[in-house]
């Protein structure tokens, strides 16, 4: 016998001596229902299984098999069942080797449990086979359960369906499984949050790290981590501030700067030296504060426009960052003081960098020679001035050093103001520079800015970092956008994801921009001109001539999401005006959806009638829940509003959203039955719901926003499903108790907390309280209120206004909350600690589809009474 012979020989006799596995499983149905109800259960065994002795037990006459079906009458006190032997036709299925890095930092960071069962879950094994139990005829209802878990598990208890799973040969009665749950009963993190006491803001901070604190850091950190911009009203020159105090200049300034700060230098660490860094209210005065060797060190910085606040919006204006530095004594002896100020900035080719200092009194100017240009100012300087040229490793940056001593008496305090400008100011402006008055300059900001805030819809709650907030989300997105000239209807305008990140040219992330800045910030509280502005903006820039509306990774949610946004801005602001204007751009991104229907409506099975695009910008294109749930919400929303502009293609807008809200229905519903179950905290299971209807699985190999961020949980907030029904229940509870983090209620980028709203049409409001603060905690650096796009793991970026308009449009909503009714519910998810005897809650002109709306709502629960005066 050769030798190939002899190995064929071997693999054939190793073949028939390792017999494929067998598992027998025994599967009842009908536990816990409180009435009989007539059953349809159909086994359909995946690739790789086959299914033998398939028999009934528990049956009654009648109860029989046909076709493949099991058609009986169970609940009440009759439970019906088969028994079936599975034979796994396979070799065992290996493990994924190409985990993304965020859901495997997800495990590590989740308690044991938890981290049990994500490492169990199917889609970690490659190509894992399963058995599917069909309950309907449809395809539509039922579940799936892997090889993997059935062999693991010895019971398996599927409330939401009253179904049990046992090993046939060692089963395990129902009521006895049921027992051994009693201990893990009520562990749903839903279930806790009804249990405990209301969440607060102080608990959740105690939980999420303060990202503007100096001690904290994130694995990919970005830039200069923490930053905080601040500019005026759509100013292309704008400053950001780090946790130092030190400034940097924006990712979209032509001006490239940086200064800082010899007793906030981060390269040499600032802790402990470091003390606190604050808003002024929630308004765009930064103040940080240090101590060391006996002298406190505080500065205090804003922007200012060089030539005084402009008559209109303009963005091509010269700003100033005003900052006060004022040194004192702790120590109670007469001290010498020496602070160095070090300034890098970028000069136009072929210009002279060389600098020198130019003394007028006790005002100093640092001017470059060939134009006598002023790099900075400090008024009030000290005798002792001297500056230094640096050769340092920033290349492209010139470095100087300007080094300030002085003497301070005993528990006194010595200031002076330095005046840093974007961009650097011309010789004969010098004197602009010079007559800016730090406490006018200072008074004329915060009035700018609480005037800006006080024309809107005003919300005031007995909390005040919620009202810091409030005042703060406002001037995060005014500081966003670049204005190329005034306010004409064709300015260019350029509208990043955050001044700190990403492309800084044109509007890329259209979504983010129009649903979550225009729609969730300057619409829902009554900016509807600068929403209306952007709206065109984005149509100018982004719309194809089939009207299609592209962005970058050209998401699929760009053009219904335009659709959604416009409507939002003319039902809330009742303008005729501008939604005409509007009207024609919005027409052709509606006959691009109507026309990507009829495409879809030739495609075969499940995904028929959904829209096939690109997810985000990790994920290539596919029927994801995300773009349906856009696609239909867009088409409803802008039907009605053409139905109250009297438009006569309004009947043809909310018909194709109902055929869209059907389509989702069957497709996801049926992704969910092909899915294997997943397990919650109570050890229960349930059905799980994909984030692309032809992907029935976890996808643990892209990255964590595809299933969670822009996962299927937005087919809730955009009422693509319906919010108390199954598929609501099952991506919640799956949500809470296994995808966020550490159990606390957020996603990784926080700006999607889609599942809150979620709880506000579910009317649960101690679930939607949770949420708000959770969110505050985590999106939000905690004293300095800047939003971030990422929390853990992921690279952070701060700056995203859309972050803080999500917050908004929760904080809105749990006030004021209109639904399809035609109700509008007031204080649905008011916090008790709001309620408390004495306190006030105020609501001025807040837009609703019915018109302005104000309250007042005062407590005297010490005498029993709650009084609300609405107008």
């Amino acid at each position: 016998m050769s030798i190939a012979t002899l190995a064929l020989a071997m693999i054939a006799t190793s073949a028939v001596a390792q017999a494929p596995p067998r598992m027998k499983v025994r599967i009842s149905w009908g536990h816990e229902a409180s009435q009989a109800a007539q059953r349809s259960v159909k086994l359909i065994p995946s690739p790789g299984i086959t299914l033998e002795q398939e028999a009934g037990f528990s049956l009654e006459a009648g109860e029989t098999r046909s076709d493949g079906v099991w058609r009986t009458r169970a609940g009440g006190v009759d439970i019906d069942g088969l028994e079936v032997t599975l034979v796994r036709q396979q070799t065992p299925s290996r493990r994924i080797d190409n985990l993304h890095i965020i859901w495997a930092d997800l495990i590590a960071a989740a308690d044991p449990d938890t981290a049990r069962r994500l490492n169990a879950d199917p889609a970690m094994l490659v190509d894992e086979p399963k058995l599917t139990v069909q309950m309907n005829g449809e395809g539509t209802a039922g579940f799936s359960v892997a090889w993997s878990q059935l062999a693991a598990e010895k019971a398996m208890w599927i409330p939401s369906l009253g179904i049990y799973i046992t090993n046939a040969d060692r089963p395990v009665p129902f009521d006895e499984h049921r027992k051994s749950l009693e201990s893990a009963r009520g562990r749903r993190i839903l279930d806790r949050v009804q249990r405990e006491p209301e969440a607060t803001y102080e608990e959740y901070t105690a939980r999420w790290e303060d990202m503007g604190h100096p001690l904290y850091t994130n694995p990919q950190p970005r830039g200069p981590g923490h930053i905080v911009g601040l500019t005026w009203d759509s100013a292309i020159s704008k400053f950001g501030i780090d946790r130092a105090a030190g400034v940097w200049n924006d990712y979209g300034n032509p001006d490239k700067f940086q200064l800082w700060y010899s007793f906030g230098d981060l390269s040499q660490g600032v802790m402990p030296h470091w003390k606190s860094q604050r808003l002024e209210d929630g308004l765009p005065v930064v103040t940080t504060v240090f101590e060391r060797d006996g002298l406190r060190y505080e500065v205090e910085q804003f922007a200012y426009p060089l030539n005084g606040p402009p008559p209109e919006r303009r963005g091509n204006i010269s700003m100033v960052l005003m900052q006060r530095v004022r040194v004192t004594d702790l120590t109670g002896r007469e001290r010498d003081v020496s602070v160095t100020i070090s300034h890098r900035r970028q000069f136009p080719p072929y210009a002279n960098s060389s600098v020198y200092l130019d003394r007028e009194g006790d005002r100093v100017l640092l001017r470059e020679p060939s134009f006598k240009r002023v790099l900075l100012a400090i008024d009030g300087a000290p005798e002792q001035v001297s500056s230094s040229g640096i050769r340092d490793y920033q290349r492209e940056l010139k470095r100087i050093d300007v080094f300030l001593s002085a003497k301070i008496p005993a528990r006194a305090s010595r200031e002076f103001i330095v005046k840093l400008p974007s961009l650097m100011v011309d010789g004969g402006d010098a004197s602009k520079l010079a007559a800016l008055a730090y406490p006018d300059t200072r008074a004329a900001t915060v009035k700018f800015w609480s005037d800006y805030v006080g024309r809107g819809a005003q919300f005031r709650v007995p909390e005040k970092v919620v009202n810091d907030l409030f005042r703060a989300s406002l001037w995060h997105a005014l500081r966003l956008p670049r204005r190329h000239g005034g306010e004409g209807p064709n300015t260019r305008i350029d509208l990043p994801y955050s001044n700190f990140a990403y492309s800084q040219t044109g509007t890329p992330w259209p979504v983010n921009q129009a649903v979550y800045v225009d729609y969730m910030l300057y619409d829902l509280r009554g900016y509807h001109t600068v929403s209306s502005e952007e709206l065109a903006a984005q149509y100018r820039n982004n719309q194809e001539i089939d009207g299609h509306v592209n962005g970058y990774a050209n998401w699929g949610v760009y053009t219904p999401s335009m659709l959604y946004t416009v409507a939002q801005n003319y039902l809330l602001s009742g303008d005729r005006a501008t939604f005409d204007r509007l009207l024609p751009a919005s027409m052709k991104a509606f006959d691009w959806c109507l026309n990507q229907l009829r495409q879809s409506s030739a495609e075969s099975g499940p995904a028929r009638g959904l829209l096939r695009a690109p997810l985000n910008d990790g994920t290539g294109e596919g029927w994801w829940a995300f773009n349906q749930a856009y696609l239909y919400a867009g088409l409803e929303l802008f039907g009605r509003a053409l139905q109250t502009f009297g438009h006569p293609r309004a009947t043809e807008a909310r018909a194709a959203a109902k055929d869209v809200f059907n389509a989702i229905d069957r497709a996801f519903h049926a992704a969910s039955v092909n899915s294997p179950v997943v397990q919650l905290r109570d050890q229960t299971w349930i059905p799980y719901v994909p984030c692309e209807a032809r992907t029935p699985r976890r996808l643990l190999e892209q990255w964590y926003p595809t299933d969670v961020d822009t996962g299927a949980a937005h087919l809730i907030r955009l009422k693509a499903v319906e919010a108390r029904g199954d598929l609501a229940d099952y991506l919640l509870h799956d949500h809470e108790d296994n995808l966020f983090y550490k159990g606390w209620g957020i996603a990784n980028e926080p700006v999607y907390n889609q599942h809150a709203t979620g709880y506000v049409l579910r009317d649960d409001p101690k679930a939607v309280i949770r949420a708000f603060y959770s969110y505050m905690a985590s999106a939000f650096s905690h004293s300095m209120l800047e939003p971030v796009e990422h929390r853990w793991t992921h690279g952070q970026y701060f700056g995203p206004p859309s972050t803080d308009g999500a917050w908004f449009e929760l904080y809105r909503n749990m006030l004021i909350h209109e639904r399809d009714d035609g109700a509008v519910v007031l204080g649905l998810a008011t916090p008790r600690a709001w309620l408390q005897d004495g306190k006030t809650i105020e609501v001025e002109r807040a837009p609703t589809y019915y018109g302005p709306l104000g309250m007042r709502i005062e407590s005297r629960t010490a005498s029993g009474r709650i009084t609300a005066t609405v107008d």
